[in-house]
């Protein structure tokens, strides 16, 4: 259960049960969507019962330079699957509760009535702060303590607990902080020793290097509501900034390896990196309702979504993201309209998804759908 991913073999597509033409129509739709102008560069990797059943990697970018399995993308709010499990080691170490207050990690953050904000609270986006129209912040990002004072100041815009608001930076710039002070080390460290170096993980940064941004896609926009976003996040200073929120730099393969290692419960390569009880709570459903942000009914786990049916389908009845067959079983997150990685312990499946085109609503919901039904239409 806890063997490497091999990506170099060819997988048994009979011992697993897989129909070739389903293998086979989940890479014809990710070919149709470069016809269909989606994305220029992308790729994906499906693993099935730890065995790779599909490993894409397509498309060019920088004058002509060709996508390869190595290619890091820029992940967006995927990266809150990863800070998260941050957060999960330090309480399976006791070094953090999640019922304790923020402010117990990070004194400072108590300021302007949030000192009774916990980390649950925090990792269900119910603290208070989304904080979403703080554009002055923009030039603070490249500096995580300027960024963190600022953070620390922000007043509560409704009280702790009362109103579900997708907390899209402020989410990671909180707990990065407080997995910064608890452990001693700034977190991107802090997730390379205790996740991506164990995982040999080596595509993937929260912060980075200036040699590997030069082989990273620049993000593009698809929709006219992304052109500002996508000119901010191809500033080389911006895109090279702690956000654990959404600053992950990664392959579809590395984070195939990082929600293997989830669905195998802890374990991968011989490695215990977590206790299957950390995992087990770290996708167990904590809240379930109206997100006021995003407008639309959600199902969250400490950092992650989860699949299956909709808190209110009456009021929004949209097609949960994971696939129809998903379940609440199904855990993951999405980056803004782009990239996807998710697992399924029950089904010993895990999606990895890069791209580098940032469509509308819509279309990124078509393109995530598109690719998890037939996916689930693998296994089924």
């Amino acid at each position: 259960m806890g063997n490497r991913i091999d990506f170099s073999a060819r997988p048994d597509l009979a011992a697993l049960g897989i129909d070739p033409d389903r293998q086979r129509a989940v890479e014809e739709i990710f070919h149709r969507h470069f016809a269909e102008g989606l994305h220029s560069a992308a790729q994906l990797v499906v693993v099935s019962d730890g065995q790779v059943v599909v490993d894409l990697a397509a498309g060019s970018f920088r004058s002509g330079q060709p996508v390869r399995p190595e290619t890091p993308f820029y992940c967006f709010s995927v990266s809150k699957a990863l800070t998260g499990m941050c957060v999960h080691k330090l309480i399976e170490q006791g070094r953090v509760s999640l019922d304790a207050p923020v402010a117990d990690y990070w004194p400072q953050f108590a300021r302007r009535g949030k000192h009774e904000v916990t980390i649950r609270q925090v990792f269900l986006h119910l603290a208070g702060i989304p904080a979403i129209t703080r554009y002055e912040q923009i030039p603070l990002w490249p500096f995580w303590a300027l960024t963190t004072r600022a953070v620390a100041n922000l007043p509560l815009e409704y009280p702790p607990g009362t109103q579900m608001a997708y907390h899209a930076l402020t989410w990671g710039f909180i707990l990065g902080e407080v997995v910064r002070r608890v452990s001693g080390m700034p977190f991107e460290v802090f997730f390379a020793r205790e996740f991506a170096g164990p995982l040999e993980m080596e595509n993937s940064w929260f912060r980075i290097p200036s040699r590997d941004l030069r082989r990273s896609p620049r993000i593009q926009s698809g929709s006219r509501d992304q052109d500002t976003l996508v000119r901010v996040f191809n500033l080389r200073p911006i895109r090279q900034a702690l956000m654990p929120a959404g600053s992950l730099n990664s392959t579809a393969r590395d984070l195939a390896v990082f929600y293997q290692m989830l669905v195998n419960q802890g374990e991968y390569g011989g490695q215990h990196l977590l206790q299957p009880e950390t995992v087990a709570q770290a996708t167990t459903l904590g809240y379930r309702g109206w997100d006021t942000i995003n407008q639309r009914d959600t199902l969250w786990a400490y950092g992650f979504h989860l699949g299956g049916r909709r808190a209110d389908e009456g009021r929004n009845p949209d097609r949960s993201v994971f696939g129809d067959a998903s379940t609440a079983a199904t855990f993951g997150h999405m980056g803004n309209r782009s990239c996807m990685a998710w697992g399924d312990i029950g089904h010993r499946l895990v999606v990895a998804f890069t791209c580098n085109r940032l469509v509308d609503y819509q279309e990124s919901r078509r393109r995530w759908i598109e690719i998890n039904d037939a996916v689930w239409r693998i296994i089924g």
